[in-house]
């Protein structure tokens, strides 16, 4: 669950980037606002979103997916991972990339019952970039050229001078921000 924070591919000629051919029904994301859930719907193709301050994250997710989720690329951790866990189904693989949870001051540790893993052969993996060094160059010709070429936009809030950094980090929290903050000293 989630959306990569900043990074958005435009839909062009009814395509929906936010899919790869053959791969998802359904794409479920997570954010913190209405707002910020409608961008990804629109833009992306993304079928519902699961709110974090709107109620039980897992009830979210389950009326999202009721027949159950296949794959998450986690960026939050805390309960929205415990959800995906809850609603996963057999064989699920889920890719750990960030712990916004414990950013945001909830408590990162969970509660994830084993033998819930176990018998249903889901796979928790962590993954990061460290250990792709080698796609580093071919990303960020593909990254530079979709956005010379418009078919992915980089959305960022500039501030400028330390002293606004700390309205940088409480309105990024705050979910007030649309992709990413920078403080320009």
């Amino acid at each position: 669950m989630g959306w990569g924070p900043g990074v958005r591919t435009g839909a062009r000629n009814g395509r929906r980037p936010g899919r790869s051919p053959g791969c998802a029904a359904r794409l479920i994301g997570s954010t913190s606002s209405q707002r910020k859930a409608d961008i990804p719907a629109k833009e992306l193709g993304y079928d519902a979103a699961v709110l974090r301050d709107a109620g039980c994250v897992e009830e979210q997710l389950r009326a999202a997916a009721p027949d159950g989720v296949d794959v998450v690329i986690d960026q939050v951790g805390g309960d929205q991972l415990k959800a995906a866990v809850a609603v996963a189904r057999s064989g699920v693989r889920v890719a750990l990339i960030g712990a916004l949870a414990g950013q945001l001051g909830d408590a990162p540790a969970i509660g994830i019952d084993p033998v819930v893993l176990i018998t249903r052969s889901i796979t928790l993996r962590g993954a990061t970039l460290f250990a792709h060094l080698d796609i580093v160059p071919e990303w960020t010709g593909v990254f530079g050229r979709r956005l010379r070429d418009g078919t992915l936009s980089f959305p960022r809030t500039v501030l400028k001078g330390l002293d606004q950094a700390p309205r940088a980090l409480r309105e990024l929290m705050a979910g007030r921000r649309t992709g990413t903050v920078h403080v320009e000293l």
